[in-house]
C-alpha cells in the first residue's frame, strides 16, 4: 500500500536555543546537542525522511508532492490489478462473493484513495484536476441556431445561484460559438469542445464539481430555450471505464461490455504511462548536485547557529523578516540584500 505521506514532524526552533540573552545560560555546543539526543535521533540520516521514502531533500517540496502523486497512482492502478488478477482464479462461492465485494469497494473509493490522482476512466490525471466528461444535447442547438438570442445559465439553488449570460448572433461561425460558450461556462469551471467525428459537443467539469450540475438551467429568448422560466438541464456523463468495471464486479445482466481481461490491459497501459512519469522524475533526480554529507552540514548549521546567535535573542523579528521575503518579488528582494 501506500508509504506513508509524512514521516515526521519537524522540531520548532525556540529563541533559548539559538543564541544567547542577557543572564541567560551560554548557548550549548553542538557536540553537547548530540550527545543529549537520544539514540533513535542519533541514527537518522541527513536530511530527514521525504514525503514518502525516496532520495531528494526533504524541503524539495514540489519534487515530493510529484513523487508521491505518482506512487499513489501507481499503487491503486496495481492493487486493482491484483484484485481482478484474484478474480480470475478458481474460487468457492463464498470466498468469491467476499472478493467482489472488497473490489467493488475498493473501486468506489477511488477519489479517497488517490487523491484525486486517477480519474473516472483510471487515468492518471498528476497535473490536472480529476474530471467528468459528459454530453448536453439541449445545448447543441446554439450551434446551429440561425436566430439572435440572449443565453442565460444558472448554477446552484436560491441565493446561491452563479448567473451567466452570451448573446449569440446568427453571423457567428461554429468555433466563435464554442468560444462564447467557454468564456461564459469557464466561469463556473465547466467546458466544451466539438467532437468532428462524433458531430456533438462534450463537456468537462471538475469531478469535485459534478454533483453541483444537477441544478444547473438555462434561460433562452423563446428561440432554443424559453424566455419566461429556467430550464433544467439533465447532463449525461459519457461511460467511464469505473463504471464498466463496477458493472463487471456486480454481474448485471446485459451492462457489462467490459471483460477482465480488458480490464487488466487497460491498467496495465496506464501504469506504463506511469512508469514514463516516474522515469522524468527520477532524471530530475539524477540531474541534482551532490547531496551534501554529514561534516557538511553540520559545519553549515554551526555557521547558522553562530548567525542566529548574533541576533541576541531577536529571533521572532529574524523570523519575520525571513517570512516577509515569501510576499516580497524576488528581484525586489535581490535589490534590498544588495543594497547593503
Amino acid at each position: 500500500m501506500l508509504s506513508p505521506i509524512i514521516s515526521g514532524a519537524p522540531g520548532r526552533l525556540r529563541s533559548g536555543d539559538i543564541g544567547t540573552r542577557p543572564g541567560s545560560v551560554p548557548a550549548t555546543t553542538t557536540t553537547n546537542v548530540i550527545d543529549g539526543l537520544p539514540p533513535s535521533h542519533r541514527g537518522r540520516r541527513f536530511p530527514d525522511e521525504l514525503l514518502i521514502s525516496r532520495d531528494p531533500q526533504r524541503f524539495n517540496t514540489l519534487l515530493n508532492q510529484q513523487i508521491t502523486a505518482v506512487q499513489r497512482a501507481s499503487d491503486y492502478l496495481g492493487e486493482t490489478e491484483v484484485a481482478l488478477r484474484q478474480l480470475a482464479r478458481p474460487l468457492d462461492s463464498e470466498k468469491r462473493y467476499r472478493q467482489l465485494q472488497r473490489a467493488r469497494q475498493w473501486v468506489a473509493r477511488r477519489t479517497l484513495l488517490t487523491g484525486g490522482t486517477i480519474d473516472r476512466n483510471f487515468q492518471p490525471c498528476l497535473d490536472r484536476p480529476a474530471r467528468v466528461i459528459f454530453q448536453c444535447p439541449p445545448l447543441q442547438a446554439l450551434l446551429f441556431t440561425e436566430q439572435r438570442e440572449v443565453i442565460t445559465f444558472a448554477l446552484g439553488e436560491g441565493t446561491f445561484r452563479h448567473w451567466s449570460s452570451l448573446v449569440i448572433e446568427p453571423e457567428m461561425p461554429l468555433t466563435q460559438r464554442i468560444f462564447a460558450l467557454n468564456r461564459v461556462l469557464g466561469q463556473s469551471h465547466i467546458w466544451c469542445h466539438y467532437e468532428l467525428a462524433e458531430q456533438r459537443l462534450l463537456f468537462t467539469v471538475p469531478e469535485d464539481r459534478w454533483a453541483l450540475l444537477s441544478h444547473w438551467a438555462v434561460r433562452g429568448g423563446g428561440v432554443c430555450f424559453p424566455a419566461d422560466s429556467l430550464t433544467l438541464l439533465q447532463p449525461q456523463p459519457l461511460l467511464s471505464f469505473e463504471q464498466q468495471l463496477q458493472a463487471l464486479l456486480t454481474g448485471e445482466p446485459g451492462a457489462i461490455t467490459l471483460t477482465a481481461e480488458q480490464a487488466v490491459r487497460h491498467l496495465q497501459h496506464e501504469r506504463q504511462k506511469l512508469y514514463a512519469s516516474r522515469q522524468q522524475v527520477d532524471n530530475q533526480l539524477e540531474q541534482r548536485p551532490a547531496r551534501l554529507d554529514a561534516a557538511k552540514a553540520q559545519s553549515l548549521a554551526e555557521h547558522l547557529r553562530v548567525q542566529l546567535a548574533g541576533y541576541r535573542g531577536e529571533y521572532r523579528g529574524l523570523n519575520q523578516a525571513l517570512a516577509c521575503q515569501a510576499n516580497l518579488p524576488l528581484a525586489l528582494v535581490c535589490q534590498l540584500v544588495d543594497s547593503r
